[in-house]
C-alpha cells in the first residue's frame, strides 16, 4: 500500500468535511461553481480508482457526492422566488 494513498484520503476527507457547513447552512455557491467542482472531483476520483489509490478514489468520489449535492441545493434555491415576493 502506498502512503500517498492514505495522504490523498485523508486530506479529501478534510475537505468533505469542511463544505458540510456549506450543505447544512443557509448561503450557496453559485450552480456552475458547485456543478464544475463536482464533475472534476469526480474526474480525479476515477483517476485515482485507476492507479490504484482506492482510499483516495473514495474519499475523492465522497467530496464529489457532496459538491453535487450542493449543486442541487443551489438550482433549487436558485428556482425559488426571493422571500419578499412569496405571500
Amino acid at each position: 500500500m502506498w502512503w500517498q494513498d492514505w495522504v490523498i484520503a485523508i486530506c479529501q476527507w478534510g475537505f468533505a468535511l469542511a463544505l458540510l457547513p456549506t450543505v447544512f447552512g443557509t448561503e450557496k455557491p453559485e450552480v456552475s461553481t458547485a456543478l464544475v467542482t463536482a464533475v472534476l472531483a469526480g474526474v480525479v476520483a476515477a483517476t485515482f480508482a485507476t492507479i490504484p489509490l482506492i482510499w483516495a478514489a473514495v474519499a475523492t468520489g465522497s467530496t464529489s457526492v457532496i459538491w453535487f449535492i450542493i449543486t442541487a441545493q443551489s438550482w433549487r434555491r436558485r428556482r425559488q422566488p426571493p422571500a419578499s415576493a412569496r405571500p
